[in-house]
């Protein structure tokens, strides 16, 4: 038997008034999901904990058995090996955006216009050298990972990042009063202003500038964390594990994990087909499905519903899967649109498969399924339920 957690990312919401006080998973027509739920077994979790906003990261340990508590040191590792860069133990590792500021260092874009393409940029900022210190690079559009490989140095390192428009760049600060961290610091406001003297007069921002385009000028900081020493899913569950996702957090958390990571699939239906190829040669799956979180974000209920109705389409691949095989659908955090960032309120989750006992739920939602078999989990249960459905637990006692 063969397992696939597929991870709807803040598919969660809350009642929305425009949608008549149904949240958009309520609201969009969903006879797949549905059908799922009545041939499966639902429930509620806490991602986390109950109360606890729980970010991508996070949750996704958590999902993957892993105690955020005990393993989570920043959001930087996790983005930079999902950017494709060989991290090892000790590393420090940022997730950056390349940014728009004026010339007193006011953000006026946190962004740079979405910038698609940053690979130039990179190059440049590679020429950087620091005292004691090996930096590495890797971009995707706008979005950039730092690395800083060396001794004596620490994650205890404050954003740059004001995570607002219209106030000056943060400086680097220590976040304790330790050498190591006093050092980072150094180090990092060094090479953001060193970043920021190659950026500002560069040809790609000349040629922005040119197209009346906001320039690529500085590279904000945030998340920064040291590489956790995560044990690997072959060793920690006995089973080959892969990843699915669009997003460089979830496929470096994957990496980390050991998993072997797929280029996902743009449209769900193809993505679908290849998570079902891809488990011919693995016991388990994880597969994430951004764009209900970006719906969330964007405060669209109207969008949201179109993401879940097409999620719903997709769903139709797994109807003979659950027939030999366990299928989890679930979201990791709640993004409702009225508040357009992660909450900590409870979000659905389904389990089918062959030996599953049914609960009478007959609709995958957040309220539908608050009635289920499974009652109120937490990330870190879904695992051992897993397990033990496929038949790899050991017995507790005698």
């Amino acid at each position: 038997m063969k397992a696939l957690v597929v991870v709807c990312d803040g598919l969660a919401d809350r009642p929305v008034k425009s949608l008549g006080g149904k949240t958009p998973l309520e609201a969009a027509s969903t006879p797949n999901l549905d059908r799922l739920a009545s041939r499966g077994i639902t429930g509620i979790v806490d991602p986390v904990a109950p109360g606890i906003r729980a970010g991508s990261d996070t949750s996704h340990l958590a999902i993957l058995g892993y105690d955020p508590c005990e393993v989570y040191t920043g959001r930087g590792p996790f983005e930079a090996a999902g950017m494709g860069i060989e991290l090892h133990r000790g590393d420090i590792a940022w997730r950056c955006n390349f940014a728009t500021v004026d010339e007193n260092l006011i953000v006026m874009d946190r962004r740079a216009g979405r910038i698609e393409d940053t690979s130039r940029l990179i190059e440049a900022l590679r020429d950087i050298r620091l005292p004691g210190v090996e930096v590495e690079l890797a971009s995707l559009a706008y979005r950039c990972a730092l690395v800083f490989r060396g001794e004596g140095l620490s994650h205890r390192v404050g954003d740059t990042d004001p995570h607002t428009t219209g106030v000056k760049v943060h400086p680097a600060e220590p976040l304790e009063d330790t050498p190591e961290a006093r050092r980072t610091a150094r180090l990092l406001e060094e090479f953001t202003t060193r970043a920021y003297e190659i950026l500002k007069d560069h040809e790609v921002n000349r040629e922005r500038r040119r197209k009346n385009l906001p320039p690529a000028n500085y590279l904000l900081t945030r998340g920064a964390g040291v590489v956790p020493d995560l044990e690997s899913f072959h060793s920690r569950y006995g089973m080959t594990g892969a990843c699915i996702a669009t997003t460089a957090i979830i496929r470096g958390i994957a990496r980390l994990a050991g998993m072997r990571v797929l280029r996902a699939e743009r449209e769900y239906t193809a993505r679908a087909k290849q998570a079902l190829a891809a488990l011919e040669e693995v016991d388990f799956l994880l597969m994430n499905i951004k764009e209900a979180d970006e719906a969330g974000h964007d405060h669209s209920p109207e969008k949201k519903v179109e993401v879940i109705e097409a999620i719903d389409e997709m769903m139709a691949e797994f109807l003979e899967f659950v027939r030999d095989n366990y299928l989890v659908v679930m979201s990791d955090h709640t993004t409702p649109c009225s508040v357009g960032d992660h909450t900590g309120d409870v979000v659905p989750v389904l389990i089918a498969g062959p030996e599953v006992r049914t609960d009478t739920v007959v609709a995958f939602g957040e309220r539908a399924c608050a009635g289920g078999g499974l009652g109120r989990i937490r990330g870190l249960d879904l695992m051992p339920i897993l397990l033990d459905l496929l038949n790899k637990t050991e017995k507790f006692g005698a």
